[in-house]
C-alpha cells in the first residue's frame, strides 16, 4: 500500500486531518527517534518527538531507583502527559502543510508494554495495574490511531549496550529490566491491528549511508518516494 497525495481522514469529530500520522516505536533505547529523523530527513513531515523524560516526568528517576515504591506514579505521569502530547498532535495534524507528522513513540505503548513490564516484574500492584488499566482503556478511546506504525527491532544486548551509551540522567541499564520491557515491546508489536505495521530489522544500522537507504526502500512502499 502506498498513500496517494491528498487522501486524508478526519477526527472522531469530523474536524479534516491536513496531514498523516506516523509513529515510529520499539523497546527503551532502541532507536525510535534515529529512526523518525531519517524519515524527517527524507519525507516532507513535521515531527512530534519526545521530550527529556527525565527531567519532565519528576518521578522517572526514582522509579529507576526504587520501582516498587515509584512504578505507580511514573507511569500515571507518563499515561497524563501522553493526553496533553496528544493534543498537540491533533492541532499539528489538523495544521501543518506537511505529507507527515512524525512521532517517535505511541501513547498506546504505555500500557501496552511499559506497564505491563512493571506488573510482571512485581513493580506494580494487582490493584496498581488494574487500575492503570481501566484508566488507559478509556482514554485511549481519544487517541487517533496512526495511519503506519513503524516498528524498530532490537536485541536483549543491543538494549543493554545502547542505553549505557546514550547515558540518559537517572536511567537504569539493569538487563532483566530491559529484558522484560523488550519482551513487553515485542507482544505489543506482534498484537498491533490497529493499522498497517512495518518492522526496521536489529541488524540494520541506519546510522550507515547504505542502512539508511535500505530503510527508505522499505518506507517508500508505505510513504511513497521520498523527497529527497
Amino acid at each position: 500500500m502506498v498513500w496517494a497525495p491528498g487522501k486524508h481522514r478526519a477526527t472522531p469529530e469530523g474536524r479534516r486531518l491536513s496531514a498523516r500520522y506516523v509513529v515510529v516505536t520499539g523497546a527503551v533505547g532502541a532507536g525510535a527517534t534515529t529512526v523518525s529523523n531519517v524519515i524527517l530527513r527524507r519525507w516532507d513531515a513535521d515531527p512530534l518527538l519526545e521530550d527529556q523524560i527525565e527531567t519532565n516526568n519528576p518521578f522517572f528517576k526514582d522509579a529507576q531507583t526504587d520501582p516498587e515504591r515509584w512504578a505507580f506514579s511514573s507511569q500515571a505521569h507518563f499515561l497524563a502527559a501522553s493526553v496533553e502530547r496528544h493534543a498537540r498532535l491533533r492541532a499539528l495534524l489538523e495544521t501543518t502543510e506537511t505529507d507527515f507528522v512524525v512521532e517517535d513513540r505511541t501513547p498506546f505503548e504505555h500500557h501496552g508494554a511499559y506497564v505491563l513490564s512493571a506488573y510482571r516484574l512485581g513493580h506494580l500492584s494487582e490493584r496498581e495495574y488494574e487500575l492503570l488499566t481501566k484508566l488507559a482503556r478509556e482514554i485511549e478511546k481519544q487517541y487517533l490511531i496512526p495511519d503506519l506504525l513503524v516498528y524498530r527491532e532490537m536485541t536483549d544486548e543491543q538494549l543493554v549496550e545502547r542505553v549505557l551509551t546514550r547515558g540518559r540522567d537517572g536511567e537504569s541499564a539493569d538487563h532483566g529490566r530491559l529484558s522484560s520491557i523488550h519482551e513487553a515491546f515485542e507482544a505489543f508489536a506482534d498484537k498491533w491491528d490497529r493499522s498497517p505495521l512495518t518492522r526496521v530489522p536489529a541488524d540494520l544500522d541506519v546510522l550507515d549511508p547504505d542502512g539508511e537507504e535500505t530503510l527508505v526502500h522499505s518506507l517508500s512502499t508505505v510513504l511513497g518516494s521520498p523527497k529527497r
